[in-house]
């Protein structure tokens, strides 16, 4: 069952927090136009590549959910839970991932990451010290 119509392509924000979602559904990425995207206190270990279709997503909200890193060697058999394309293909600024089972250290090491440190930093104020990346340790 379709949980997110084709109809919806203006939705500009989504929350699906506290739905007890394992996987974020992939039909989201449908809606381009969406800038907000609420998923905390779900169950979520990792999001679709199809993120990254979503051009004009600028937050993005994850708290509370099942994203782990056990090594950062990624690969086929061990991907990153956020994908690149999230990082690198949308204009995402801002990021809350606390209460999730990684390190800011290890999110450094997402492949793409630095493009959404690098866009943050345009972006944000210029005389802001404290650059709290995505509620990490």
């Amino acid at each position: 069952r379709h949980i997110l119509s084709p109809c919806l392509i203006k939705l500009e924000k989504l929350d699906l927090s506290g739905n007890h979602l394992a996987v974020a559904p992939p039909e989201v990425a449908n809606l381009v136009n969406l800038q907000e995207l609420n998923l905390d206190n779900n169950a979520i270990v990792a999001l679709p590549e199809e993120i990254g279709s979503m051009k004009k997503l600028k937050v993005l909200s994850l708290r509370n959910n099942q994203l782990r890193v056990t090594s950062t060697n990624f690969s086929d058999k061990n991907p990153q839970p956020l994908p690149r394309s999230l990082f690198a293909d949308t204009d995402l600024i801002d990021l809350n991932l606390h209460g999730n089972q990684m390190t800011n250290t290890q999110l450094n090491q997402f492949e793409g990451f630095q493009d959404f440190l690098d866009r943050r930093q345009k972006v944000k104020s210029k005389t802001m010290t404290n650059l709290d990346v995505c509620g990490l340790d």
